[in-house]
This record gives structure tokens, C-alpha cells and sequence, in this order.
């Protein structure tokens, strides 16, 4: 098994166990349905004057979204929320700024 096939087990391991459940992401590049993802309420981001401020933030895997945008819509049971801005993409892991 190579290093890529491990970190991709690690990582839907990471989505399964500390995931909030399904979403389903609409984006300009991609759609999926019944993905796994992680709401984080309070991330930590600095603004362009450097000054910290919280931020609402899903990840999600990058084998299941390959290609994120700007005002793509991720729709949970109960709330949709738009993507601001990729924040973090470490190949396997993509945070979201949504609001």
C-alpha cells in the first residue's frame, strides 16, 4: 500500500469518526451527493490588517470534491451554507470558509 492509499484511509477514517454527517455540495465544477463533511464553528482566521476572527468553516474530502468555488452551495438537512473561500487544501482535506 503506498503513502497516498494510506493517508486517503486515515482520512475517511478521520470524516467517518469525527464527521457531522451528509452534505450534498453544488458547485460550478463538481456535484456530490451523500458526502461526508465536518462543520467547525469557531476557526481561526487573520484578515488583511492581520487581526484574528472566527469563521464558520466544512471540510470535506477531496476525493469527493475534487474542485471548489466561490458561492458554491453545501446543503445539509437542515441549512444550506455558500463557500467564501478554500482556506486550507492539503490534497486529501479541503476546509471551507461558508456562510
Amino acid at each position: 500500500m503506498s503513502f497516498n492509499d494510506h493517508m486517503a484511509a486515515l482520512d475517511g477514517a478521520v470524516m467517518t469518526h469525527l464527521g457531522d454527517g451528509l452534505c450534498d455540495y453544488q458547485g460550478a465544477a463538481v456535484t456530490a451527493n451523500g458526502i461526508e463533511h465536518i462543520l467547525d464553528e469557531s476557526f481561526e482566521v487573520y484578515d488583511e490588517n492581520q487581526i484574528p476572527m472566527r469563521v464558520r468553516t466544512i471540510s470535506v474530502l477531496v476525493a469527493d470534491v475534487p474542485e471548489s468555488r466561490s458561492q458554491d452551495v453545501i446543503e445539509l438537512p437542515d441549512r444550506s451554507w455558500t463557500v467564501q473561500q478554500v482556506l486550507e487544501d492539503d490534497g486529501h482535506i479541503r476546509r471551507l470558509w461558508v456562510s
